[in-house]
C-alpha cells in the first residue's frame, strides 16, 4: 500500500473518531456516549462491554475502550490492548489470513483485505497497542 494510502485512512479514522453524533458509539470502561445523550446525564456510567468481533473483523479478548462508528458505507473500530504491537498482529494474522501484512510506517503496521474493504492498523501505546478497524462498502 503506497504511503498516500496510509495518511489518507490515518485522516480517516482521525475524522470519523473526531466526529460528534455518530449512531451506534459505545465505549468499553467508560461513559457510554449512546446511552448518556438519550438517557441525559446520571450518577452512573454505563458500562458496554467490547464485542468479539466487528463487521465479521475479531476483536481480542482483552480488548478495552472499545468505540464503534457503524456507518452505512463506512464503519470504524478503535480499541486498545495491553498486548504487545507484535501480539496483535499475529492475531490478525491467524485470525484472517486473507489480510496481507504491510511493513510498519512509523511503527504502525497495516493489514488489509485485497480488495481494501477491510483495512486494520495496529500501532504501539505506551501500555500495549491501540487498533483501529475500517471497513468499507464496496460503493466507496
Amino acid at each position: 500500500m503506497k504511503n498516500w494510502d496510509v495518511k489518507r485512512l490515518a485522516m480517516y479514522l482521525t475524522l470519523f473518531s473526531g466526529i460528534s453524533g455518530l449512531s451506534h458509539a459505545t465505549y468499553a470502561n467508560s461513559l457510554s456516549v449512546e446511552a448518556t445523550s438519550k438517557e441525559g446525564l446520571s450518577d452512573k456510567p454505563s458500562i458496554v462491554s467490547c464485542p468479539s468481533e466487528f463487521q465479521q473483523v475479531k476483536i481480542a479478548q482483552d480488548a478495552r475502550q472499545c468505540q464503534a462508528f457503524d456507518e452505512p458505507l463506512t464503519s470504524v473500530m478503535v480499541y486498545h490492548s495491553p498486548a504487545s504491537p507484535d501480539a496483535m498482529v499475529n492475531l490478525y494474522q491467524v485470525a484472517h489470513p486473507g489480510l496481507k501484512t504491510h511493513s510498519p510506517v512509523n511503527g504502525r503496521t497495516l493489514l488489509s483485505s485485497q480488495d481494501k474493504t477491510v483495512r486494520v492498523i495496529v500501532s504501539p501505546d505506551k501500555t500495549g497497542s491501540q487498533i483501529d478497524i475500517l471497513v468499507t462498502s464496496n460503493a466507496n
